[in-house]
């Protein structure tokens, strides 16, 4: 499989301006307060979009308010929390705000759609406990609060400012990582970080256990397995690893697997620290405690896999070429930076056989039959069954002579 690895792009986005628009029961849609100053004001020469065009999704009707609305202009992305507050006090019996902020239309700005919601309710609460926006006097601590806003998230990431003797706005900006694949049990995970010297007493009592075994070898079922914690829990650890980027998934490594150079191969060589990580990290003798292994060597040897030939064959003829060299390291490493990947087998029935083949059965007594239909690899059927890929060909061969296989 081509590995994971958790990578936020672009993290934190710049926030570039921040904005408070409220309903003025003369005026319509009107911006009350904005940073930087001119940003959005509809006469400003250096505003960023036309306000007035987008005014009726910034102040939306009553029943879009109180959702997470999104608009596009001009080469920038508006993100906003409407709020609309019902109640006979009020001039025309509401009041409508939303404090929007505004991003750069390809910036990734998902990391915020908590923080406009959160002071949108914020703004909300302080209304309703002493009519902290309808009042004129809080006008200049409404934009010092904006202002502070605006500099502390893209200077530091998070702020804290005083509101009163009751309220305080706290905020935080958190990564979003993309959502990654799920996690299977034949799967080995790879750390990409020293979690043990991390890890203390408070830490979860099922990843304490099964962090020991990871180490590039064990597939996530024998990892439950040998860690002796149920197989759902070990999975889930590996997910929320998997996660944040603590581990990569790798399929699990059999000399009888065939591998092949992608594309990406190519980048290798104009990359000289890339050269330098590879020939440190394959080395059989450890990173410094021997000459490092020729790259031309390295790459002759990556270059030489093909489709169809199993890594022992591949092994037999490149004997001499592999002196000093890791197999396992260095295929791990190809697989991990995505200029290998592994050419995997897919049995697949094409005539209707009833019966078990004698393979053996699953935790659930699934028989061997239940897997050939295309979808299944041989990795994912002998973690299933618990049998070698061996004995799964054997098995195979014992098919009746009226069916055939394909391997994909």
């Amino acid at each position: 499989m081509a590995a994971y690895k958790s990578t936020p792009s672009d993290f934190p986005p710049r926030l570039v301006a921040i904005f408070f628009a409220v309903f003025d029961p003369q005026l319509g849609p009107h911006v009350l307060h904005q940073v930087p100053s001119a940003s959005i004001h509809p006469q400003s020469p250096s505003a960023l979009f036309d306000f007035e065009a987008l005014s009726e999704y910034i102040i939306p009707k009553p029943q879009l308010c109180s959702r997470l609305i999104q608009i596009c202009s001009r080469g920038y992305r508006v993100l906003g929390w409407p709020i609309c507050m019902v109640d006979k006090k009020y001039e025309r019996n509401a009041l409508m705000f939303n404090l929007c902020c505004v991003f750069e239309e390809g910036a990734d700005s998902s990391c915020y759609v908590s923080i406009v919601r959160r002071l949108n309710r914020v703004f909300k609460r302080l209304e309703e406990q002493n009519a902290f926006i309808s009042n004129p006097q809080n006008a200049l601590q409404i934009h010092n609060i904006i202002e502070q806003v605006f500099e502390d998230l893209n200077n530091y990431c998070e702020c804290m400012i005083p509101i009163n003797d009751a309220n305080t706005i706290n905020l935080k900006l958190f990564p979003s990582y993309p959502q990654p694949p799920p996690v299977k049990a034949y799967h080995v995970p790879i750390l990409t970080v020293r979690l043990e010297a991390l890890m203390d007493v408070n830490w979860d009592l099922t990843m304490q256990k099964v962090i020991p075994f990871i180490d590039g070898i064990n597939s996530v079922r024998r990892i439950s397995d040998i860690a002796d914690v149920d197989y759902v829990l070990a999975k889930k650890c590996m997910e929320h690893l998997l996660y944040y980027g603590c581990l990569l998934m790798t399929d699990i490594f059999q000399f009888s697997n065939v591998y092949a150079p992608t594309p990406l191969l190519e980048n290798i060589v104009t990359d000289p620290p890339l050269q330098h990580e590879c020939q440190a990290y394959v080395s059989s003798h450890g990173p410094s405690s021997a000459p490092k292994i020729p790259f031309a060597r390295l790459f002759e040897l990556y270059c030489s896999l093909r489709q169809g030939t199993r890594l022992t064959e591949w092994m037999e003829a490149n004997e001499t070429k592999l002196e000093g060299i890791d197999v396992r390291r260095f295929v791990s490493f190809g697989c991990i930076k995505g200029f290998l990947y592994r050419v995997r087998r897919y049995p697949v029935l094409e005539e209707g056989v009833e019966g078990s083949t004698g393979a053996g059965s699953g935790r659930k007594g699934v028989p061997l039959m239940r897997y050939l239909d295309g979808t299944s690899t041989f990795d994912e059927i002998a973690t299933d069954l618990q049998c070698p890929p061996a004995q799964i060909e054997k098995a195979l061969k014992g098919l009746p002579s009226t069916a055939s296989l394909l391997f994909l």
